[in-house]
């Protein structure tokens, strides 16, 4: 134990990229066309803030989303390849719970620090151009990550939808920040070792 400052993170890396990728794709052949529903859910919560100023709907889709990727995803099929999924499911289980706790609190002000087009740029960029941002990497459609079956745009659309969610109680909306921060963080960092772009 003597040369633990000789480990580098590719060091605890279960999985190749191709095999990480792989998983996406049999993930998406599993439960296609739940992608379809997921994303008109998604775009229809968005419309209905937007139009209603509730940002209800949204938290409420965003915590299915959560919920649904944390047993799917981690438990059914990260799992598989990393010893961690299941500590990662919890995590997101957790989120999924704090979302619908701010689904169910009343707003008691609107916050003027944070931008509705920052958090609409975000919805955007997780719904409708994460899922195709493979392509442009050579990787096929049927390896797309998708937000409500894929957990890097689920935790991109949330951050969304908690720009455009009214102040409720101000430490459960400050904690739910760190789950998809962290996710992100992780999921770079997992990227990186693997070098994929």
């Amino acid at each position: 134990m003597s040369e633990w400052w000789t480990y580098r993170p590719s060091d605890f890396l279960l999985f190749s990229a191709r095999t990480y990728w792989r998983l996406f794709e049999l993930h998406n052949a599993q439960w296609w066309p739940l992608h379809v529903l997921a994303l008109g859910l998604a775009l229809a919560a968005l419309w209905w803030r937007w139009r209603s100023g509730s940002a209800r709907p949204l938290l409420l889709v965003t915590a299915a989303a959560w919920g649904f990727v944390a047993w799917a995803f981690h438990l059914q099929r990260y799992a598989g390849i990393n010893w961690a999924a299941g500590w990662l499911a919890a995590a997101f289980a957790a989120q999924a719970l704090l979302l619908l706790a701010l689904a169910a609190a009343r707003p008691q002000t609107h916050r003027r620090n944070t931008s509705p087009r920052a958090g609409i740029a975000l919805m955007a960029a997780a719904l409708l151009i994460y899922p195709f941002a493979g392509l442009a990497f050579g990787r096929p459609l049927a390896q797309a990550e998708v937000f409500g079956l894929a957990p890097d745009p689920t935790a991109l659309a949330t951050l969304g939808a908690l720009l455009l969610t009214p102040a409720a109680p101000r430490l459960p909306w400050r904690l739910a920040w760190v789950v998809p921060m962290l996710w992100l963080a992780l999921s770079g960092m997992t990227l990186w070792v693997m070098q994929a772009r």
